[in-house]
């Protein structure tokens, strides 16, 4: 149990360091960079120690782009100029909410009906996002709203949208397609990284990183922390757990994100992000209830 501690300890710390980052480079900048060299390191990973031949039939051609297009490129350029104008703690608390929107998308795509109890947890965990959505921040003030959501809100919700999408279609890579999850990432994190950077020269110009090694500096770290250390422990604790008890210890990440925005970033959790969590939390209960029951994976080599 610790170990999944540690893993979203450690994955709430991208928020407040990326909100850093985000005041040096530009949102589609960062982007581009951060992908370009965490997918350089994960296809290294896989070249030179895996020593995994990258092979991609054409009908798997359609499934990749869709990864790199939803998954890395709209995904992370929405996340940041959300993060750009949000708090770390609300921004990683909408995240939270993706595995509602997979379940709806399992749904569409493949006809996966949820219980009864899960249409409840769904219900409750859509509501419990309502109060946090009701704060706004002077900086989102100044982008501006549609009703009571403003703009970086609906940014973010988009984010979480196309990555849980992304999801959906990296399961149909590794179960139907048997291809390795580490070297689809790779090659999506790498490849949407370039055409971000492409998209950031066109729409954001060639800008002056001011303090260039305090910013390579926090790049790296977040790289390493994000993108190896956490990819490589959550593939470690699913050779033990369940993805779906996994899945809803993730509800541990904003949390963590709220402390670390309050401790570094002085920012302050109100209310309604407290009444939210307890909402959302309740609702993830009920939508995952039946399958918490048995968190140890049965076929695991560590089980008891």
């Amino acid at each position: 149990m610790f170990l999944i501690l540690l893993l979203y300890a450690l994955f709430a710390t991208s928020f407040p360091m990326s909100k850093i980052l985000l005041t040096y480079v530009t949102p589609i900048f960062y982007t581009g960079i951060r992908m370009v060299i965490a997918g350089a390191l994960l296809l290294g990973y896989e070249k030179f120690y895996v020593k995994q031949k990258i092979s991609f039939q054409k009908k798997d051609l359609f499934l990749l782009t869709q990864i790199i297009f939803f998954g890395i490129y709209i995904t992370y350029i929405l996340r940041f100029w959300g993060l750009s104008y949000l708090p770390s703690s609300k921004t990683a608390f909408l995240f939270n909410v993706a595995p509602f929107f997979s379940s709806f998308y399992s749904y569409l795509i493949f006809k996966e009906k949820p219980t009864l109890r899960q249409w409840f947890g769904l219900a409750i965990g859509f509501i419990g996002i309502i109060p946090i959505l009701m704060t706004s921040s002077k900086s989102e003030q100044i982008i501006g709203e549609l009703s009571f959501i403003s703009w970086p809100e609906l940014a973010i919700l988009g984010a979480v949208a196309a990555h849980s999408y992304s999801w959906i279609v990296m399961r149909q890579m590794v179960r139907q397609r048997n291809h390795s999850p580490s070297l689809i990432n790779g090659l999506s994190m790498f490849i949407g990284g370039v055409i971000a950077l492409i998209t950031s020269f066109f729409t954001e110009g060639v800008q002056p990183i001011p303090s260039i090694g305090t910013f390579i500096g926090w790049l790296l770290l977040i790289i390493l922390i994000s993108n190896i250390i956490c990819h490589n422990l959550y593939a470690h604790l699913l050779k033990r757990y369940t993805a779906t008890f996994l899945s809803f210890a993730g509800f541990l990440g904003p949390l963590f994100t709220a402390f670390y925005g309050w401790l570094i970033l002085h920012e302050a959790v109100t209310w309604n992000f407290v009444i939210s969590a307890v909402i959302v939390f309740i609702g993830l209960y009920l939508f995952y209830g039946d399958e918490l029951k048995n968190p140890i994976d049965p076929e695991s080599d560590l089980a008891t």
